[in-house]
């Protein structure tokens, strides 16, 4: 715990001596942004589990503050797509259904309210044994009302990320307790009305220890490099804080993923929807 507060404090000193305060618009072109949230997981049988993100993230200069809570519904791949190596694990892990919710209450705007679906498929590509990575493919469909009478905005959203977690003093990933590294790269497509969301390329350098009960403490720092963000402002560059905690409810017989796998239902830097 004290690895971690302190690599926290230094992190967030870097990111105060990086960051500027430059607003266009009313939009931010290079800020800092802190975010926390608490995950986790219910078992429903031994192919299905449900994990949820309850989440807050404020930026600075002061532009919004975001709540956000989403569920998804993970469902083992278990007769697709395996291999023919006896013992192999199968190419195709798990599916993923999911919805949420959005909130984000704007300082010199109007509110904007986001209902979010989810599908994704998780998969592997074969690496070496020790290392393997981790992929995440999902689409997003996201209705968005500003409340000001002029009704819902729809986009649709590809995402893709790439990740692994590297074990302190092991180069495997199933252990019980102690010190590992989740690391992982993102990119966001829009794939409707890209005028209004963003475009996002997402580095996530981690550090987390996991402790015997199944809980997870895992500190971030992300550097999100967005375009298309107004008419006038075409990139920002975010430099961004993030705590996550994780919590197993219920231990699973057979768990669909390496025990320190981070899992993420929710990753967003979007503004407001122009009017």
């Amino acid at each position: 715990m004290r690895i971690l507060l302190g690599i926290g404090a230094l992190l967030f000193c870097m990111q105060g001596a990086v960051a500027q305060d430059t607003i266009v618009d009313q939009e931010v072109q290079v800020n800092q942004q802190a975010w926390v949230d608490y995950n986790f997981k219910s078992l429903l049988n031994n192919s299905r589990f449900l994990s949820t993100q309850v989440g807050f993230r404020t930026i600075n200069p002061s532009v919004y503050n975001r709540y956000l809570a989403i569920s998804t519904l993970n469902l083992r791949a278990n007769r697709w797509f395996k291999s023919k190596k006896e013992g192999a694990e199968p190419l195709i892990r798990s599916y993923h259904l999911g919805a949420g919710t959005v909130y984000t209450r704007n300082y010199n705007e109007t509110d904007n309210f986001e209902i979010r679906f989810i599908q994704g498929v998780k998969f592997n590509i074969p690496t070496f044994k020790e290392f393997k990575l981790y992929n995440y493919t999902r689409l997003e469909e996201r209705f968005q009302t500003a409340f000001d009478g002029n009704g819902w905005e729809t986009g649709f959203r590809l995402r893709h990320r790439v990740s692994i977690a590297i074990s302190w003093k092991k180069h495997y990933l199933n252990f019980t307790k102690g010190l590992y590294f989740p690391i992982s790269a993102e990119i966001f497509f829009n794939l409707k009305k890209a005028d209004q969301f963003n475009d996002v390329l997402r580095l996530s350098p981690g550090i987390g220890y996991k402790f015997e009960s199944g809980l997870k403490l895992e500190l971030y720092t992300i550097y999100n490099l967005s375009r298309n963000i107004t008419e006038t402002n075409n990139a920002s560059n975010d430099f961004i804080l993030r705590l996550r905690i994780h919590r197993e409810r219920v231990k699973e017989a057979t768990p669909l993923a390496p025990a320190n796998e981070f899992q993420e239902t929710e990753g967003d830097n979007t503004p407001k929807l122009p009017d």
